[in-house]
C-alpha cells in the first residue's frame, strides 16, 4: 500500500497526468491523425503568425475572458479514490517515461566550435535563398516526424544504401575534424537498430533512526516516554523495524497495455540488497562530509531488573532534594519535527558512534553528552536496489494478488486473532519494563 501522501497526490494529478500523456503521445505517433494534425498547426503558426497575432489574438484573448466569466464557478468534488484511479495513474507515468525521449551526450565544445564556423558560410546562404520561418518550419517537422513509423522506415531503407553511408561519413568527417573509423561506424548502427534493454534498475537509501533517553541508574536505554517517538522509527517519526528485523518491500508485478495497444507487457520490480550490513551516519566535528561507518547492531534484549530497582533507591533518595529534571519531567509531548530542523539534521555533527545528543525535549542537538542531555539518536543506513524487468505478458496470464499475513516479527507466541491498534497500544503500555519505571517514578514522587 502506498503512503497516504503519495496516494493522494496521484489521485488529485492523475488527470493532469493522463494530459500529458496525450499530449506525449502525439509527437510518439501513438495516433497518426493526431501527429498529422501536429504538424499542419506548426506550419499555420510559422507561416501566419503575423497575421494571426495581429487579428485573432485580441479576439480570441476575449472569448476565452467571456467564456470564463459566464461559466459556473462551482468546484467539483475531488474524485473517489480506488485501485483503478491509482493504477491508471501508475500506467501514465510508466508511459511518460518511455515516451521521454534520451537525449544523447553533446561532442567536445572543440568540435562544436568547428562544426560552427564549418556551417555558418552554408547558413547564411541558405537563409538567403529561403525565409528563415520556412526552414524553421521545415526543422521542426523534422523533429515532429523523426518518430513517426514511416521515417523510421525511410530512415532503415536509406541506412542500407552504401552511397548514403559514404556521404554521411566523409560529411561528418568534413565538419567535425574527427572522423569515426569504419567499425565505429557500424558499432553504432548496430546499436541504433538493436533494441534498448528493457532493464531498470533504481538505487534507493533505507535510513533507520534509534532512539533512546537516558534513565538516573540505567544509563542510555531504548524505554522512552508513551507520547514521543519510537524507540526505532523513520525521518518522519513512523515506527519502522530495526535493522536487524528491517525487511526489503515485497516484489511486485503490474500489467499494463502494449505500447501500441496491441497486447500487454508484465512489469516486474525485485528488491535486492546491495550492501552487507547497515551503516551508521557519523559525521565528526571539523569535518565537511558524512562518513558511513559499519558498526555492530544493537541486541534486542529485556533491560536488567536489578538496574530498575536500583534506579528507583536513587530516585527515591533524591526526592528529598532537587528532583531529576530527565525521568521526573511531567513535560511527555510529542516531539514534532519541522522542516528546517529536517534540512538542518543532515550537518548535525556526531560522536564517534553516530550519536546525536539532545535536551529532554529532542531539541539543542550536540556532538557530547553530559548535562542536561537525556535524550540520543543514531541513524542506520542501508542501501538497496529494486530492478524492474519488462517483458510481454503471455496470453491468459493474470495479475495474481499475494496474500500477506500478519506475523510478529519479535514474539515467540503466534496470535490466533488479529490485533487493533489499540490492542497494540495496550500491549505496549503493559510492558513489564513501562510498568517498572512507571512505579519507580511513582514512588520517587512520594
Amino acid at each position: 500500500m502506498l503512503p497516504l501522501p503519495v496516494t493522494a497526490l496521484l489521485v488529485s494529478l492523475g488527470p493532469n497526468i493522463h494530459l500529458v500523456r496525450r499530449a506525449l503521445e502525439i509527437p510518439a505517433w501513438a495516433n497518426p491523425y493526431d501527429a498529422f494534425l501536429l504538424i499542419a498547426v506548426w506550419w499555420a503558426a510559422l507561416l501566419l503568425a503575423e497575421l494571426t497575432l495581429r487579428y485573432f489574438l485580441p479576439l480570441a484573448l476575449i472569448t476565452v475572458l467571456v467564456l470564463a466569466s459566464s461559466s459556473p464557478s462551482t468546484r467539483t468534488a475531488p474524485p473517489i479514490a480506488s485501485e483503478h484511479t491509482l493504477q491508471a495513474a501508475v500506467a501514465d507515468l510508466a508511459v511518460i517515461d518511455a515516451l521521454v525521449p534520451a537525449f544523447p551526450a553533446l561532442p567536445a565544445p572543440r568540435l562544436l566550435l568547428r562544426a560552427s564556423l564549418v556551417l555558418y558560410a552554408p547558413y547564411l546562404l541558405l537563409t538567403r535563398l529561403v525565409r528563415l520561418r520556412v526552414l524553421v518550419a521545415i526543422a521542426g517537422t523534422v523533429l515532429l516526424a523523426w518518430r513517426a513509423p514511416w521515417a523510421t522506415a525511410l530512415r532503415s531503407s536509406l541506412w542500407r544504401s552504401a552511397w548514403f553511408r559514404w556521404a554521411v561519413y566523409h560529411l561528418s568527417a568534413v565538419v567535425t575534424g574527427q572522423p569515426l573509423p569504419l567499425a565505429a561506424q557500424s558499432a553504432i548502427s548496430a546499436a541504433v537498430v538493436a533494441a534498448p534493454a528493457p532493464t531498470k534498475s533504481l538505487r534507493f537509501l533505507f535510513t533507520v533512526y534509534e532512539n533512546q533517553r537516558w534513565w538516573m541508574g540505567l544509563d542510555w536505554t531504548a524505554a522512552l516516554l508513551p507520547a514521543e517517538r519510537p524507540s526505532w522509527c523513520s525521518k518522519a517519526q513512523n515506527a519502522v523495524a530495526p535493522p536487524n528485523a528491517f525487511i526489503l518491500p515485497d516484489d511486485t508485478t503490474l500489467y499494463l497495455p502494449g505500447p501500441n495497444g496491441k497486447g500487454r507487457v508484465k512489469r516486474c520490480a525485485k528488491w535486492s540488497w546491495e550492501e552487507d550490513e547497515w551503516r551508521v551516519i557519523v559525521r565528526r566535528e571539523g569535518s565537511a562530509t558524512l562518513t558511513r561507518v559499519e558498526k555492530p547492531l544493537p541486541s534486542e534484549k529485556e533491560e536488567n531488573p536489578g538496574l530498575l530497582m536500583k534506579a528507583a533507591v536513587k530516585m527515591r533518595e533524591s526526592s528529598s532534594g532537587q528532583p531529576a529534571p530527565a525521568p521526573a519531567s511531567d513535560d511527555s509531548e510529542a516531539d514534532k519535527g519541522s522542516p528546517d530542523a529536517e534540512e538542518e539534521e543532515e550537518e548535525l555533527v556526531t560522536d564517534d558512534d553516530g550519536w546525536v545528543y539532545g535536551d529532554n525535549k529532542w531539541e539543542k542537538p550536540s556532538a557530547k553528552g553530559g548535562m542536561g542531555k537525556y535524550t540520543r539518536f543514531r541513524r542506520w543506513t542501508r542501501v538497496a536496489v529494486v530492478t524492474e524487468t519488462i517483458e510481454p505478458a503471455a496470453e491468459g496470464e493474470v495479475e495474481t494478488i499475494p496474500q500477506v499475513q500478519p506475523v510478529a516479527l519479535a514474539s515467540p507466541i503466534s496470535s490466533t486473532h488479529s490485533s487493533s491498534p489499540a490492542d497494540d497500544k495496550s500491549q505496549r503500555d503493559h510492558s513489564p519494563l513501562k510498568q517498572r519505571l512507571k512505579s519507580a517514578m511513582h514512588k520517587a514522587t512520594l
